[in-house]
């Protein structure tokens, strides 16, 4: 069976056999269309069916309102005729491939107790391609973990990997208490659409704990262009000693364009900065967010708050792009 899937506005048609998730099937054919979870959790892939029919698996994020106005989430829904959907469709990806890459574990550093900093050697061969902002799945003894790059294109051909312990984690005690410099890893991606759009609105970046991985990766890649769009970036954490890099604040200095918000949420007697939830302390800078493009990194309930607020005050619906992290299943 084959079954036409079109998108708008797009116009872009590709086919489905019916087994496989709307998600799947244009991913197969190269079509890439927002995702991020893959697993109906963080509502990135969300859709609005125009016509057809579709077979949908319950999921936690749709509500009411959303089902009432035909959404579903492509990760987790089949095609059961021809359908239209609106939905994004970003060429920009288009020359990307996902493929699974030997490696090597050339460093790891280990900040605090709680995190570690990975760089991976892939071989002269393996030219990988990605877009600052997207995400490898790590894989160690048949299991795997969904990690964000944390550096730009280029360089040395590094792939480097923020990673917070996990208490009880399977995969957190291979990383803190098993892994050797020079174990032979594999990495397959790159994987999401979480990146950077070619606009010229002002930029904010909302990461919450390791969420900083991929605006890092963002922000370094926008340095590395030159350019110059206003970049407000708000990171909150714990506790002021839960920082792991400095690297934003060195950017705000020697950038005029960029500017560094940390935000503290826990009690902290010593620290003087901002306190609270970090998208409140977005708000509190910048009340009216209708001109901007947010980039939101980090816990689903941090994703799902910030969206609804953000929207609350001026922001497009379609200008906030995210990447929550979910727990593993």
């Amino acid at each position: 069976m084959s079954l036409n899937v079109k998108l708008h506005p797009s116009g872009i048609i590709f086919t489905s056999d019916g087994t496989s998730t709307i998600l799947d099937a244009a991913l197969d054919s190269n079509i890439n269309i927002e995702y991020s979870c893959k697993d109906g959790t963080c509502g990135s892939c969300k859709a609005i069916l125009i016509s057809g029919e579709v077979d949908s698996a319950e999921n936690t994020f749709l509500t009411e309102e959303d089902v009432a106005k035909g959404a579903i989430l492509t990760c987790c829904s089949k095609a059961k005729s021809d359908i239209e959907l609106d939905v994004n469709y970003y060429p920009e990806l288009s020359h990307i491939q996902k493929k699974t890459y030997p490696c090597k574990l050339d460093s790891i550093e280990f900040i605090g107790e709680d995190i570690a900093i990975l760089s991976l050697r892939l071989p002269p061969t393996a030219k990988i391609q990605y877009l600052a902002g997207q995400y490898i799945d790590l894989i160690i003894n048949g299991q795997r973990r969904s990690y964000s790059i944390a550096n730009a294109p280029g360089g040395n051909g590094n792939i480097e990997l923020h990673v917070r312990k996990v208490v009880n984690g399977v995969f957190s005690n291979i990383i803190f208490n098993e892994l050797k410099l020079q174990q032979l890893l594999r990495i397959e991606g790159p994987q999401g659409t979480f990146f950077v759009r070619e606009d010229n609105l002002p930029i904010v970046f909302l990461a919450g704990g390791t969420g900083f991985a991929p605006v890092k990766s963002m922000v370094e890649a926008l340095i590395n262009k030159n350019d110059q769009r206003q970049i407000h970036i708000y990171w909150g954490m714990p506790a002021g000693h839960n920082f792991y890099s400095d690297i934003a604040n060195e950017w705000a200095i020697k950038h005029p364009n960029i500017h560094y918000v940390p935000v503290v949420s826990g009690d902290d007697s010593i620290w003087t900065g901002a306190t609270g939830f970090v998208h409140q302390a977005v708000l509190e800078d910048i009340p009216d967010l209708s001109l901007f493009n947010v980039y939101a990194c980090g816990s689903l309930a941090m994703i799902t708050a910030a969206r609804n607020d953000f929207i609350n005050h001026g922001l497009a619906e379609n200008k906030f792009f995210s990447d929550a992290f979910v727990p593993s299943k």
